[in-house]
């Protein structure tokens, strides 16, 4: 069955924006273990606009992590500081995502122009100690180039098809990330997915790409805002259920 990981970058935004510690990202953590979540996830970006290392440190404190029945994935780029950071202090999964300059959110998955060499010493560092996965696009040559490098699993953006989804071009966009998906099985890796999933298009997502996990944070996220985290979270584990 999909592993749900929750990221909860938005609530660390949301505590930065006013200073001090409210809402606190730890309770929201405990909140989505209790309701079934089996991961969390933490982007932590350069300029720690929401989470920060401390962050994952933190978390990586909580019992139902620290004794592995729920999964820490830590996403982002391969600064050396972040890197040793999910290292040191026992991360499950490391998600190697590409970031553009000034982006907003994450947009593409790994392509020619990105630091392959960085990529396959990242996974030499890591050296087994946790899973290595690559934010990839619905393409085989991006998948290629995780698997070239030795990663584990790869993780295929999804914000295309979400945001086509219900048209015809949605359609083609899920069927994309189907083969993908099935290419990447084919050489071994794990496959996940994540970016703007909520439960109208999950279901359709999980029925062609069957991933082994998905990340979902900003859909939660502002869910949460009308129906509560635990809710919310239950909702969405109901949903994969079903699907």
């Amino acid at each position: 069955m999909t592993r749900l990981s929750v990221n909860l970058n938005k609530v660390c935004l949301l505590r930065n924006s006013r200073g001090g510690n409210s809402p606190d990202p730890l309770e929201a953590a405990r909140a989505c273990i209790a309701a079934g979540a089996q991961g969390l996830t933490l982007h932590p970006r350069a300029d720690a606009r929401h989470a920060t290392l401390e962050d994952v440190i933190a978390f990586a404190g909580l019992p139902e992590v620290a004794s592995g029945t729920v999964e820490l994935n830590v996403e982002g780029d391969l600064r050396p500081e972040l890197m040793r950071c999910a290292y040191e202090v026992g991360a499950h999964q490391f998600t190697v995502v590409p970031v553009m300059p000034g982006e907003v959110t994450s947009s593409r998955g790994w392509r020619a122009y990105d630091d392959h060499d960085g990529l396959a010493a990242a996974v030499r560092f890591f050296n087994g100690k946790l899973r290595v996965s690559v934010f990839c696009d619905a393409t085989e040559t991006s998948v290629a180039y995780a698997a070239r490098a030795g990663a584990d699993a790869v993780e295929f953006y999804t914000g295309a098809f979400a945001q086509a989804f219900g048209k015809p071009s949605g359609d083609a966009l899920l069927e994309e990330l189907g083969r993908a998906g099935d290419y990447a099985r084919s050489l071994g890796l794990r496959v996940h997915a994540g970016h703007d999933l909520d439960t109208v298009n999950l279901p359709a997502c999980l029925a062609r790409l069957k991933p082994d996990e998905v990340s979902i944070g900003h859909a939660i996220i502002a869910d949460t805002l009308v129906h509560g985290l635990v809710p919310t979270v239950t909702r969405y584990l109901e949903v994969m259920a079903g699907a």
